[in-house]
């Protein structure tokens, strides 16, 4: 039996071991993409690809977006609100570029919520408008979203999720994520003991 070259051979276990990473994330955006590889790499401010076909990081120039399409992007999520940005020119650039572009407006920290974290997952649901960038002004405010969801929704322990958040950008905003999602639990566990204490009282009336 012929024994393949080395370069090949190391091609080939590093794309299985990439492979088998994604797959035992404790974490993923978008559990469908357990399987894609990382997005390519457009030097935008404080890049990360933390998640499989998702680079995340800060705003981008008019000649990143460019790059963005020629490396094969087809959506780009901007968490900036439009009174940041002064006006649709990312827009305008984006889709005069072929690409899909989403603006979910996360107003600084008062804008790192649960509800804006859903938003961002439901942005990234379809696996068809893969890769995705998703950017803020630095990326913090991505990152503050993605620990948020990582917790509420991932289930993952605090640390955990902060650990997340900070690997895809977030920065000043820990202790706001670590707010929201201690306020957030907070709310589920008083949502499910009224539900118990509610099951049991209808059935000790029964």
């Amino acid at each position: 039996m012929k024994r393949l070259p080395k370069v090949l051979t190391s091609f080939l276990l590093s794309t299985v071991l990439l492979s088998s990473a994604w797959a035992d994330e404790a974490y993923l955006p978008n559990p469908a993409t357990a399987q894609m590889d990382q997005a390519p790499l457009v030097e935008i401010r404080n890049a990360k690809r933390v998640f499989p076909g998702i680079l995340s990081g800060g705003q981008p120039t008019d000649d990143q977006l460019a790059k963005a399409k020629s490396s094969g992007f087809k959506t780009i999520i901007n968490l900036r609100p439009v009174s940041e940005t002064q006006g649709e020119s990312e827009a305008i650039t984006v889709r005069g570029l072929g690409m899909n572009y989403i603006n979910i407006p996360v107003a600084g920290a008062g804008g790192v919520t649960s509800e804006n974290s859903q938003v961002l997952i439901d942005a990234l649901a379809d696996t068809d408008q893969y890769p995705v960038m998703v950017h803020c002004a630095s990326g913090n405010r991505v990152g503050a979203l993605f620990a948020v969801d990582a917790a509420l929704r991932g289930r993952l322990p605090v640390e955990d999720a902060i650990v997340i958040g900070k690997q895809a950008g977030m920065t000043g905003l820990e202790s706001v994520a670590r707010n929201r999602i201690g306020l957030i639990g907070e709310a589920q566990s008083k949502c499910q003991s009224t539900h118990s204490e509610l099951s049991v009282a209808a059935s000790s009336e029964c």
